[in-house]
């Protein structure tokens, strides 16, 4: 196993072009050379820009900083520095120390599954050093028009917030990255417009692998958080609106250092008041990013989504949907074999009747022996919580329980015999995971806190 890191990653340039809406940022790694990634935002107002142009090139620095990790995994350098400038024209600056401490500890938690599977250590290394001796752009309200960009992934928990966002009324436009055809197709089904941001991630990358770079998991939604802010201040929002449940606060595996490595780190509620700390601090005092699910655990989020019934032959939460070359879901949207799909199965179990969900998944999970292991790790029963979007084994073992009086399954045999082997959850417990948390980040403003009441 090769262990060694490369010797240096460079910051070398930024352009944003808001006459087309191209903004092009520059790495280069000593190892696997240079690299360019380019975002399109769609239709803009220069006029617009010009005016916050200081907020918006400081959002774009973040965003700059922030996908550069996309990059540095290819050799894990020892060495993070930056040269030049962007251009004569952009609000150019190195990290001050609240954004060197967010982007190192992102980085080193948005890293660790990557370090973990390639039997790496916790990535102390990977660590930016602030500047001192440079002029902050300060903070300041931008008078943001009182609507949301709601952040799609064609799955249950964004129709959740979605549903919950149109029934307070709230004016609200969608908001995805990349090219990705099915989450358009979901966008089509809520009624509601979508903005899309393009992603070209430099093919070169894919050349980096196959000359055996570090490959792995990154802090995707932190680099989507970031896109997302910037979006919000072109276009004209003062919420960024997410779906991340706060069962992504639980890491997946413990280290002997102490460290938890956590899939879903970037979906925390740790990142996202970090994240909301530098936006209030470093960009507008105005714009909230946060996420509107985070009180509910999984099974809580399934329960509700069960009720939206004109959904189920659209959503995935298959993220066999999502791959730099394309979908690999080609004839179906699930995939019936990734712990995504076994997650959701097992939890959306209990709240509808056995047809429709043999309908929206083509084939009993449960009688699959492939997924038996599957199964068994997400209950707890052996393994590790699988590297995925999935939530917590407490969750999963209340679906269990409840399929064992469901009258479709409390005799199906795997059921019987999972049930066997775990513990009886009681009233307290199960409370505690159906019921909402008070730890969020939601804003006191308009009806978020009271949507779900």
């Amino acid at each position: 196993m090769n262990t060694s890191f490369g010797a240096e990653f460079t910051f070398t340039s930024w352009h944003f072009d808001a006459n087309c809406g191209e903004l092009k940022l520059k790495y280069s790694d000593s190892e696997f050379g240079d690299f360019l990634e380019i975002f399109q935002f769609p239709d803009l107002n220069v006029e617009r820009y010009q005016r916050l142009k200081p907020q918006i090139d400081t959002a774009i620095n973040c965003l700059y900083w922030m996908t550069g990790v996309s990059y540095y995994k290819t050799s894990l350098a020892k060495q993070i520095k930056f040269e030049g400038q962007p251009s004569k024209q952009s609000s150019w600056q190195l990290p001050n120390q609240e954004q060197a401490n967010w982007l190192t500890e992102t980085w080193q938690h948005g890293l660790a599954e990557l370090a973990f599977e390639n039997q790496l250590p916790w990535l102390e290394h990977t660590k930016f050093k602030p500047s001192s001796n440079i002029k902050q752009v300060a903070s300041i309200n931008c008078n943001l028009s009182a609507r949301s960009l709601v952040a799609i992934g064609g799955g249950k928990d964004s129709l959740v917030s979605i549903e919950a966002i149109k029934s307070m009324g709230e004016e609200a436009i969608l908001f995805m990255v990349g090219q990705s055809k099915f989450i358009q197709s979901v966008a089509d089904e809520t009624g509601l417009p979508l903005l899309q941001v393009r992603r070209q991630v430099d093919p070169k990358l894919k050349l980096a692998n196959e000359k055996k770079a570090y490959n792995g998991h990154v802090p995707i939604t932190a680099i989507n958080a970031c896109v997302a802010t910037v979006a919000a201040l072109l276009y004209d929002f003062d919420s960024v609106v997410f779906s991340n449940e706060r069962s992504a606060d639980s890491g997946n595996v413990q280290l002997e250092s102490g460290h938890w490595v956590n899939h879903q780190y970037s979906k925390s509620l740790a990142y996202e008041q970090t994240w909301q700390k530098i936006i209030q601090q470093n960009i507008a005092t105005d714009l909230h990013c946060f996420s509107l699910l985070r009180p509910f655990s999984e099974l809580a989020i399934v329960q509700k989504f069960s009720v939206m019934k004109n959904y189920f032959k659209y959503f995935s939460s298959c993220n066999r949907n999502f791959h730099l070359t394309g979908s690999q879901n080609q004839q179906h949207h699930w995939c019936g074999s990734c712990p995504k799909c076994a997650f959701v199965f097992l939890c959306l179990a209990p709240y509808v009747n056995k047809q429709e969900l043999l309908d929206i998944f083509n084939k009993d999970l449960f009688v699959d022996i492939e997924l038996h292991g599957m199964f068994e790790s997400l209950l707890g029963i052996q393994g590790i919580k699988p590297f995925e979007c999935v939530g917590e084994q407490q969750e999963c073992r209340l679906a269990l329980q409840l399929l064992g009086t469901h009258p479709d399954w409390q005799s199906q045999r795997q059921v019987s015999r999972w049930l066997k082997l775990l513990p009886g959850l009681n009233g307290q417990q199960i409370n505690q995971i159906i019921g909402p948390s008070q730890l969020h980040m939601i804003p006191e403003k308009r009806k978020f806190m009271q949507v779900f009441n």
